[in-house]
């Protein structure tokens, strides 16, 4: 236990504020991990944390800052694949490492924007022995063309990909001049969602995907459409909660498969647990 809480703590960029939001006790209801996007500011990781725990969800809440800095270096940390790939690798070994030492807790990793990305490739480096309960990818900004399949195979239950038809400045326009995090110049999955690759190495992974669209309905949860609407404490505490709580399972399928009587289906290993 001491030494899953010393190397996630050792990872996590950003100290947890007032609050003690990685302790013993959260270490062992298990592990969310969020990551920001582009520039290292993280404030989008620490309004999530925050409506995450008014939600009750009791894990240890990570903030792994993976940019380069010092903050708004954002074209080096979109630019630089290579060393972000590196970065990802070591998410990987430090979730790995948490596996291993709190086996059967759940972890989730969330991703926002160039974060995603991030996310993503982590999950393509960790361990074949190594899984995630599931994945929330907040405005990926990757190619909507990308192959999710190797990544997917370390997810147990859902990859949530949450984009915005709004969000057209950043997902559009920025990533058709400077680029995606995969150096496609494009719009990004975070505005339109992932389209299946047409060379997938494996499309029965895309069964766990679930995609969702904003439209106006999600303005009750307090998410206006654009690119940090996904972030927001209300949002975190409304939509994003539930979720990890294993109390909704929104969105679109990619890929619909016929149900059997021995499908798995989302847990709530996340939420309070009653002795």
């Amino acid at each position: 236990m001491l030494l899953a809480g010393a190397l996630v703590a050792a990872a996590a960029g950003c100290g947890s504020g007032r609050k003690a939001y990685v302790t013993e006790e959260r270490l062992d209801h298990g592990l969310v991990v969020s990551l920001d996007g582009v520039g290292g500011y993280n404030w989008g990781p620490r309004w999530l944390r925050k409506g995450l725990d008014e939600a009750g969800v009791e894990a240890a809440l990570v903030i792994y800052d993976w940019s380069k800095g010092p903050g708004g270096m954002w074209v080096g940390d979109l630019m630089d694949e290579s060393r972000n790939r590196a970065v990802a690798h070591d998410l990987a070994r430090t979730v790995a490492t948490y596996a291993a030492a709190m086996p059967e807790r759940p972890v989730t990793l969330i991703g926002h924007s160039g974060g995603a990305a991030v996310v993503v490739w982590a999950l393509e480096a960790m361990p074949e022995r190594c899984r995630v309960e599931r994945v929330v990818l907040l405005a990926p900004a990757l190619a909507p063309d990308y192959d999710l399949s190797p990544a997917l195979k370390r997810v147990e239950q859902r990859m949530y990909v949450m984009h915005s038809p709004a969000d057209v400045g950043l997902m559009a326009a920025g990533t058709a001049v400077f680029g995606t995090m995969d150096g496609r110049h494009s719009v990004s999955a975070g505005l339109k969602g992932f389209d299946l690759p047409a060379a997938c190495a494996d499309r029965s992974q895309y069964t766990k995907v679930r995609q969702v669209r904003w439209t106006l309905d999600l303005m009750k949860s307090g998410h206006l459409g654009g690119h940090m609407g996904w972030t927001t404490t209300r949002f975190a505490r409304d939509f994003l909660g539930p979720i990890l709580l294993g109390q909704r399972d929104p969105g679109r399928p990619m890929v619909v498969v016929q149900p059997s009587a021995t499908a798995s289906r989302p847990g709530d290993r996340h939420a309070r647990r009653t002795e």
